[in-house]
């Protein structure tokens, strides 16, 4: 009866929210905590993705809890135990893992009978996050409506505003019936640079008239005679 009353008791206090659900970055040391009234020692383990399929030690994956290998965690006089499990350093992949607390050495496979709890964990990798200064170009060109390349990729049409990060850039400015241009222009932080411009149209040339070149005389005389000469032979003809 007794037995059965702490063994009671010892599932009652493994189920405490102190066991929850963990999230952690991978390299972060996670506490896990909880209660077990009678209980002298918890024997942690894992599973997880490329683990052993019965558990490995909480602080080497290289332990198998098949062998009688654990992470352990002493109970206090008050019936609480506390471990910290540091992520860090020893091989873990980021993804979902389950936490076996048992109190007795057992592996995954034989748990049976036993009284344990288990805890879902997700390791995540950790992110940088890079702060990018930035600041402003400003392009203000006549006539309005100018195409507007920032390193030859197209960005819009003026009046623009735009942000960009630090540094120096190639800017082209086109527009149709204009000659377009194009400039270095720098960017500093938390400040705009202005460009402000009046295209200058494509010059055209003035088309040259057609002449009429009218008949000379001296073509004419020769038509005049030619008519004649075909007169005085059909005169001659009919005779």
């Amino acid at each position: 009866m007794y037995r059965i009353l702490v063994a009671m008791l010892l599932i009652i206090a493994l189920l405490l929210p102190g066991a929850g659900a963990l999230e952690a970055v991978l390299g972060e040391t996670v506490p896990i905590s909880g209660s077990a009234p009678g209980a002298d020692m918890i024997y942690l383990f894992m599973t997880g993705p490329n683990l052993d399929k019965d558990g490995v030690a909480l602080h080497n994956p290289g332990l198998l809890a098949s062998a009688g290998q654990f992470s352990t965690a002493k109970v206090s006089s008050a019936g609480h135990w506390e471990y910290k499990w540091n992520t860090g350093g020893i091989g873990l992949d980021a993804g979902s893992y389950t936490i076996f607390a048992v109190t007795e050495p057992r592996d995954r496979s034989n748990l049976q009978g036993a009284t344990y709890k288990t805890i879902p964990a997700t390791l995540m990798t950790g992110t940088i996050t890079v702060r990018q200064e930035t600041g402003s170009l400003q392009v203000t060109v006549e006539p309005y409506g100018a195409r507007v390349e920032v390193d030859g990729e197209y960005k819009g049409e003026t009046p623009l505003g735009i942000s960009l990060p630090i540094g120096t850039y190639e800017i082209s400015i086109s527009h149709d019936g204009y000659n377009p241009f194009s400039m270095i222009a720098t960017i500093y932080g938390g400040s705009t640079t202005t460009i402000e411009r009046t295209l200058i149209p494509v010059a055209t040339r003035t088309p040259v008239p057609t002449e009429t070149i009218p008949p000379t005389t001296e073509a004419s005389g020769w038509i005049v005679a030619l008519i004649g000469a075909g007169l005085l032979i059909a005169l001659m003809v009919r005779r």
